[in-house]
């Protein structure tokens, strides 16, 4: 056993030095490697006195690269980098935490296999667009030819420069989130319109308000849009209509008070996830505010502490005399103040494949039955754990049933009656009643039949009929005569 040990040291201690050999970047920071023939090295310490070493980049005796393949450089305080990084095949580099406020031009122009390109949690304020410029190619503008996603968010960016990505105009996701912009001004709006082939666009807590009219035209193929976490958004912006291939959009903790058919959500048949949650002025989702979302396959609407009702026709649309629900398979409402859910805001319960409807304040009552009766059959199919913590909130009566209590019990929830009296809570009037009506019969007979039998002198004193004057004569008579 412990020639075993021994053993797996000495391969361990090999495989090490291999990799410092190869990969020299590996004596400092943790590296991942595929089979000796890419690394992908993670520096989380300051390692800025040798990152920008030619030595730690490629073979100065056969002056050839080292096949790095990601490479995360965290927690250095490069703050202007202007370091131009020297040829390499990596295709991710990560400079996030480095407290970057400047980044001189052209220093990532050696870096043209680089996909992904990670500048967040930095001090950036404005980013000149040559900081972007790659190398001469013919037909292009000295481009960052295969750069395919930037991150920025989490800076100090309140602006884009119009020509910022004119290096690097191939990009497919762009992340501006968590930066003061405030305004889409007509600078950043031609930064972004820049990039057609835009896939994914993250805005959310940036502070706008709206998009500008047009904004969602020339990305046309633009399938995420996240605008959550601006709290002045209070109603969809116009220029969503335009956005012809989006398929998510997350429009979570906004100023939303409620959706109407008027402030609803335009035509978007290419839409299959929404998300409205943590929006905490919403109340109320009415009539055909999400019926023209013809495509949608995912709703959440979730801890929105202020939502309670949502209509029964909020997502059908009208169509030839009839109606036409999108095909929803994922349907969240969970953490709300939903007391009520009408059966008919899907079309098929039964075609759900999630589901969650807990902490809501369930009313146990005629208009929920389906809920119980039905709906929980589905419900433990597809989350059998989560079904069975749905608990009643009102009747009081009813405040310790959970759903699933009901559904095993097989009870049948009662109806109000037509003027909204709760029969449940009659019982002790109607048990005083019958008491009373019990005890009452038998007093009144034995009133009768003792006034009959005139077993009660006071009787015969205020009876002032002549049949009782006539008894009072010859009783008095007869009594006299036997004197």
């Amino acid at each position: 056993m412990l020639r075993v040990v021994i053993l797996a040291a000495f391969v361990c201690l090999a495989v090490g030095q291999s990799n410092n050999t190869k990969f020299p970047f590996c004596k400092l920071c943790k590296c991942e490697t595929d089979d000796d023939v890419s690394a992908n090295v993670t520096c989380t310490t300051d390692q800025r006195n040798y990152i920008f070493e030619n030595s730690f980049w490629f073979n100065q005796s056969t002056n050839e690269s080292y096949a790095y393949n990601a490479l995360n450089f965290q927690n250095n305080q490069f703050l202007n980098l202007s370091y131009v990084f020297p040829k390499s095949n990596l295709t991710y580099l990560d400079l996030s935490n480095n407290a970057i406020y400047r980044i001189s031009d052209g220093v990532f122009q050696n870096l043209q296999k680089m996909i992904t390109l990670i500048l967040s949690y930095n001090g950036l304020e404005m980013i000149h667009p040559d900081a972007f410029k790659g190398v001469y190619m013919e037909g292009m503008l000295m481009p960052l030819r295969s750069l395919k996603e930037i991150r920025l968010d989490h800076n100090k960016l309140h602006t884009l420069n119009q020509d910022l990505f004119e290096h690097c105009t191939d990009i497919e996701i762009l992340d501006l989130s968590h930066n003061p912009i405030e305004t889409i001004d007509h600078h950043t709006l031609l930064a972004i319109d820049s990039l057609p082939n835009l896939r994914e666009l993250y805005l959310q807590y940036t502070e706008i308000n709206t998009l500008p009219e047009n904004m969602l035209h020339t990305p046309k193929y633009l399938r995420i849009l996240d605008l959550s976490g601006n709290t002045r958004i209070d109603k969809i912006p116009n220029t969503l209509i335009q956005a012809r291939s989006l398929e998510k959009f997350y429009l979570n903790n906004t100023g939303f008070v409620n959706l109407t058919e008027d402030n609803g959500f335009p035509e978007i048949p290419s839409l299959k996830t929404l998300h409205l949650c943590r929006n905490q002025h919403l109340s109320v989702i009415g009539q055909h505010s999400l019926s023209k979302l013809t495509g949608l396959e995912e709703l959440r609407l979730s801890y929105n502490i202020d939502l309670s009702s949502i209509h029964p026709k909020a997502l059908a649309r009208s169509l030839n005399g009839g109606a036409v629900w999108p095909p929803i398979k994922k349907f969240y409402i969970e953490y709300n103040k939903i007391a009520y859910l009408d059966s008919d805001i899907l079309s098929r319960w039964d075609t759900l494949s999630g589901l969650d409807i807990r902490e809501n304040p369930w009313t146990c009552e005629c208009e929920n039955r389906w809920l119980i009766e039905d709906l929980l059959e589905y419900y433990l199919k597809i989350d059998e754990e989560g079904a069975k913590k749905v608990m009643c909130a009102a009747p009081i009566e009813m405040k310790s049933f959970s759903f699933y209590n009901l559904y095993e019990k097989k009870s049948h929830l009662r109806c109000l009656d037509l003027y909204g009296a709760r029969p449940e809570r009659d019982g002790p009037m109607l048990v005083g009643i019958l008491a009373g009506v019990l005890i009452a019969i038998p007093a009144i007979l034995f009133v009768f039949y003792a006034y009959h039998k005139r077993w009660f002198s006071i009787c015969g004193i205020c009876d002032n009929s002549p049949a009782a004057y006539s008894r009072r004569f010859y009783e008095q008579g007869a009594s006299d005569d036997k004197l």
